[in-house]
């Protein structure tokens, strides 16, 4: 994965756009409020990411070890259905992973666990209508026929179901005119994103040669709430007025830059 945005940034040269920041097909880039990253690059030891009012716990990677504050995950079998087989402890040496905490000001908090490299029909489907995977069902008409995505939990407040990311890496790249990943509480809860393959540029968008530089974030409307930029040390984009949505939704740009790092 790595190795495809480094190429697909070596591609972006070509457009000669001095700082790079995405074009944002479905919204007005001046509409949202951009944030730089810190602590994306460097030395990962105890990182800590940083946008704006927005700051992450220490990092923890391979979180599994150390367990759920939400879940224990010496239950294995999982029992209830409301919790993917992700957090079980025989995964732990399975998949890379990690896992932060996230506070805003207004006593909203998170617990965010991630896996890459995640073996999709792992993910318990079963009778639960608002597992990710039947969420996906539901909009699209199909299920996932990926076979290994990067997946991730993001528990908000005192609530122990999570939302989830099921995100393909490679066909985001591979794909990335048509490609579209969700993130997801139940059918009528849910966000996609949608890789972004344009820069801007004073003469306006201009499209990079291959691969994608992020993802625009959209809600049930189509309307794009945030972005993230995955170039460099990252930008993040938010645009919604709703405190509990924009500080959810910064912690899902939080889970996209992290995941970067883990792949190298």
């Amino acid at each position: 994965m790595k190795n495809q945005i480094s190429l697909a940034f070596l591609c972006l040269i070509a457009v000669s756009c001095t700082p790079f920041k995405p074009a944002i097909s479905n919204a007005d880039i001046h509409t949202l409020t951009e944030y730089k990253v810190k602590g994306r690059q460097g030395i990962l030891i105890n990182q800590k990411l940083s946008f704006g009012e927005y700051n992450t716990s220490k990092v923890k990677r391979s979180w599994t070890k150390g367990g759920n504050s939400r879940v224990p995950v010496s239950v294995s079998p999982v029992i209830d259905f409301l919790y993917p087989e992700v957090l079980t402890e025989e995964n732990r040496d399975r998949y890379q992973t990690f896992g932060f905490q996230m506070k805003d000001g207004l006593e909203n908090y998170t617990d965010v666990y991630a896996a890459t490299e995640f073996a999709s029909e792992r993910i318990l489907i079963g009778n639960n209508p608002n597992s990710i995977v039947n969420i996906i069902k539901d909009i699209t008409g199909k299920g996932i026929e990926e076979s290994y995505m990067f997946y991730a939990q993001v528990f908000l407040n005192q609530d122990n179901k999570p939302w989830e990311l099921v995100l393909d890496n490679q066909a985001s790249q591979q794909d990335a005119q048509q490609y579209v990943g969700y993130f997801g509480y139940d059918k009528n809860r849910y966000y996609t994103l949608k890789p972004i393959t344009q820069l801007q540029t004073s003469k306006g968008p201009k499209s990079i040669l291959m691969g994608s530089i992020g993802y625009e974030i959209c809600n049930t409307d189509n309307q794009t709430v945030a972005a993230v930029s995955l170039m460099d040390n990252g930008l993040v984009y938010l645009n919604s007025n709703n405190p509990e949505e924009r500080f959810l939704l910064a912690n899902l740009c939080a889970t996209l830059l992290l995941q970067q790092d883990i792949a190298e």
